[in-house]
């Protein structure tokens, strides 16, 4: 009886592990998508597109969460507009705005 609670217990201990990697492997890959999508848009320095990546997979991370409601997770997108458009210049902030589909990819 031991040994088969032991292989279930093991059993959901990796099932939860792998559903971890696979959160984190798609957070990375939107967050590429997210920066990729930026820079085809605007020139930024080596600096602020690492920032911009980790930025993105914040924003990923933190909206992935299930239980989150609308009004929650609006907040969140209003919370990562503000922080990017921080990082940016006046004049990246004037380019981005031309491009209201790629800010909203960003942001939401």
């Amino acid at each position: 009886m031991k040994k088969v609670i032991s292989v279930v217990v093991l059993f959901f201990a990796f099932t939860l592990g792998a559903a971890a990697q696979d959160l984190k492997v798609n957070t990375d890959e939107a967050a590429k998508k997210d920066v990729a999508a930026l820079l085809s848009k605007i020139t930024v320095s080596e600096n602020l597109k690492k920032d911009l990546y980790t930025l993105m997979v914040m924003k990923h991370e933190a909206l992935a969460n299930p239980k989150l409601t609308a009004a929650e997770k609006e907040n969140i997108s209003k919370i990562f507009e503000n922080k990017l458009m921080a990082g940016l210049t006046e004049d990246q902030r004037k380019e981005l705005a031309k491009y209201p589909s790629v800010m909203k990819q960003l942001v939401n």
